[in-house]
Order: structure tokens, then sequence, then C-alpha cells
């Protein structure tokens, strides 16, 4: 036995060189295999781009215009130019379509405003929390006195599926609805909207969302709130994800303490109309009855002068609530309600006819944008621009001057506001060069086009991202 076993070990020692070798080789192989599956971040580097999935949202992604507004999307874009990568969004209509795309490789991220949950931290990781938000119980004018979830079983409700929401209901064992359905073919924009006509009673939401809809959509009411606030994240799959998650946690954690987040969330006030003085449910009124008739056209005229189309459907709206026939007692006329001496300047001849009357409302804002002094920056420039489109350049700049003499910034469309409704008043005449004028229509004006302006924006992406599934 013992001659049997000095003969391997013999034979060990004589082959040595050769076992060396093959584990080399084995060595070799196992660096640079193409069976050994890389991590997602040694993919997103190599690639140069991090593929980010998300819904259409104000907090996530939401295209405006040139502008791209939603703290999650902007985080992650100062983390791709901290490493040399670019951020390609992918849009999708539901979760349940975004999740799949998660777990099959097709995008890295998924975001959207989701929330912590145990079902989704079974399947995926989750980056550091980037917010908080509670679930409410979201109601119209009829139950904003209901103070208990029971109260609304025999009421009409529709959630979102593969959210947040559905999965809270799970946990609501009290509460046992007759008349509740679920949908992944609808978004909770859609919904508020269904609560707004009363065509459904109830849904659940984020509460931070639905402070953020509010401003676009009255008579909705968050009367129960049914969760304890919950952090929300973005998504990595569960495997290989490790060191993007460890990346993504430092820059998130690093955001937070920098004030960066917060600079970020805050500069979606800016986008926020005031919604008390637009009349949305007319609006959304035209956009099934009127818009149609017109869509084409605008969308035509808008592409051909370089301009944003939901701007361009924002003040026909505001002007004439694209009525092509227009005409107010003051002898404004058309789409754009351009007056004779606004017309004759940009060489409108027929007030009348749609794609002249746009044509000029373009040219005249323009006009009036050109006045605006360079170094004051979009959005104010604009918001500017359309407050002398509507009250005249000479009045904006009285308003600008009251402005900056109450040592406030002239440049800043926010602090202009309130001393252009001042025009109104007879007392401050004789500090104004160009007169007394109705500065406060010129700020509704303005706050109506934001409004506008952003639903727009809502159909155009919401429109988008369809044409982008069926595509897919």
């Amino acid at each position: 036995m013992a001659d049997q076993n000095k003969s391997i070990f013999q034979v060990l020692v004589d082959h040595k060189k050769y076992f060396l070798g093959l584990l080399g080789l084995l060595l070799i192989f196992s660096i640079f295999s193409p069976f050994v599956r890389p991590s997602s971040w040694d993919l997103i580097q190599k690639r140069g781009v991090l593929l980010f999935g998300t819904r259409t949202s104000l907090l996530s992604y939401f295209k405006s215009g040139d502008s791209i507004i939603g703290y999650e999307y902007q985080l992650l874009k100062k983390f791709a130019d901290a490493h040399g990568l670019t951020v390609q969004p992918v849009l999708f209509s539901n979760n349940g379509k975004m999740f799949a795309a998660l777990e099959s490789g097709e995008i890295d991220i998924a975001g959207g405003h989701l929330t912590i949950t145990k079902q989704r931290a079974q399947k995926y990781q989750f980056t550091a929390p980037i917010s908080q938000t509670a679930i409410d119980l979201v109601t119209h004018f009829n139950y904003r006195n209901i103070e208990n979830i029971e109260e609304f079983e025999d009421k009409t409700g529709l959630l979102v599926a593969n959210s947040s929401y559905a999965e809270l209901l799970n946990d609501l064992t009290d509460f046992k609805p007759t008349d509740l359905t679920t949908s992944e073919n609808i978004a909770l924009f859609e919904l508020i909207r269904k609560i707004n006509r009363k065509e459904i009673d109830y849904t659940f939401g984020d509460s931070e969302i639905i402070n953020i809809y509010q401003y676009f959509i009255p008579g909705i009411y968050q009367t129960i709130q049914l969760s304890e606030p919950a952090d929300t994240a973005m998504l990595l799959r569960k495997y290989r994800s490790d060191e993007l998650k460890l990346a993504l946690d430092k820059f998130i954690i690093d955001a937070k303490q920098t004030g960066l987040l917060k600079q970020l969330k805050d500069k979606i006030l800016v986008h926020l109309p005031n919604i008390d003085t637009a009349n949305t449910v007319t609006f959304f009124d035209k956009l099934q009855t009127s818009w149609p008739k017109i869509q084409d056209l605008v969308f035509e005229v808008a592409d051909q002068y370089q301009f944003d189309r939901a701007l361009l459907a924002a003040i026909s709206y505001q002007e004439s609530h694209w009525e092509v026939d227009a005409e107010s007692f003051t002898g404004v006329k058309g789409l754009m309600m351009l007056t004779a001496s606004a017309a004759k300047d940009m060489q409108v001849e027929d007030r009348t006819d749609p794609r002249q009357s746009l044509e000029g409302g373009i040219k005249y804002f323009r006009y009036m944008k050109q006045k605006i002094p360079d170094r004051i920056k979009d959005p104010h420039k604009s918001l500017f621009a359309l407050a002398a489109y509507n009250v005249g350049f000479g009045h904006l700049e009285d308003a600008r001057i009251l402005t900056q003499k109450a040592g406030m910034n002239p440049d800043d469309w926010f602090e202009v506001e309130p001393f252009l409704a001042k025009l109104n008043n007879p007392s401050i005449a004789h500090e104004l060069r160009f007169g007394n004028a109705d500065g406060s229509t010129a700020v509704v004006y303005v706050n109506n086009i934001m409004t506008y302006q952003q639903l727009m924006n809502w159909k155009i992406n919401k429109e988008q991202t369809k044409i982008n599934d069926q595509l897919n």
C-alpha cells in the first residue's frame, strides 16, 4: 500500500509542470471565458450608457420642451456625469413592462417614484432611499368628508396594477370592497382625472405625487392616509448589481448631505402653476372636442418654426379655446387672437386663417422674447415673454422696475409677478413710465398657460410612450 501511495506521489512530482500548466490555463479561462458573466456595473462602464427605465412623472422623468423635469433623472444624470457616462431614458406605460425589462437586462435601473415594499424586495435590490411618501385614498367632492375606509366598500374604485397601492390592498384585511378593480393600462394621472369627472369614486396614490397633481386637477381630496410614510428608491436586478448599488448608494448619500438632492427637488416647483385661475375642467373637455381638429396643424407649424409643441398648443388654447374663428369685442381675432397692429407687424394678412394666425403668434412671442435681456434664462425669459405678449413689453418693464426698487430680483418671474399685478392700482400711476395696465390679467394669463402647457406635455408624453410600446 505504501509503495502504491509513493508511486502516485511520484507521478504527481514527475508531472508537476503539466499540472501547473493546466492550473494556469484554468485561471486564464476563468478570467477571459465568455461564459463568465460580468457585473451590471462592468457592462454599463463598457457600454458608456446607463439605461434608465421609468414612467412619465414630474418626480422621475417628464419632458417639457427642451427641458427634462424629474429629480430621479437629474440625479442619475449627475451620477453618470461623475463616471463619464450618459443616461438613456427608456419610457414604459406601466410597471409590469418596466419590471420585466429590468429582469431581462433591457434596462439597468428602474425608477418612477417606487416605494420600497416587501414583495419587491424579494425580487429586486433597492438603491439607498431617495425620498419618502405615504399612500393616501383619493376621492372626489361628494365623499371628501369620509374618514373611514370601510365606507368606501360599496363605492367604485380603480387601482394601478403592479403598484405599491395594489400590494397594500392585501394588507387591508378589514377592507372588503365590492366594486374595486386594478388595471395595468392606466396611469395614476388618468385615475385622478376619472375621479375629477366622478367616473370612479376613489383610488390609492402616493401622497407626494398627488400633491403635485393637485396643481393641475381640481376637485380631488386625500381623505385617508392608508400607510405610514415609506422610503422610495430605484430598483436594480437582484444579482450581479452589487457594484452598481455600491456606487449609486454612495452618490445618493452624498447628494443628500451636500443638499444636491433637495436642490433637484426644488427645481420642480418652478414648473408648477397656480391652478386657482385655470379652468382645467373646460380644458379637458376641449381636449376631446376641439383639439383633434387642429392638432396636426399646430404640430406642423410648431415643427416648421422649431417651436415647442406644447407651448403653442397652450397659448392657442388660452387665447381662443382652439376656436379658429374666435373674435373678441375688442377686435382681436383667430386662434392666437392677434390685434390688427400685431398682425400687420408680423406680416399676417388674414388673422382668421389658422395657419397664418399660429405663425403670427410664434413670431410675436419671439419678438417679445428678443426684447428680454440675454442674461435672463428660461423658464423666466419665456414667462416674461408671455406676460409681454399679453400686456405689452413697456408695462412688463414697469413691473420689473418696481420689483428692483423693492430690493427684489427683477430677473425672476416669481418675484416680478406680484408687482405686475399692482399695475392695476391708480395710486402708483405716477411711478409708471407706461401708465396703469391690467397686470392682474397678465399674471393669470401666464399662470394659465403654464398649466395648459404641462397638461399638453402630459398628453404628448403619453402618446409617445404608446408609440414606443407599439414599435417594441
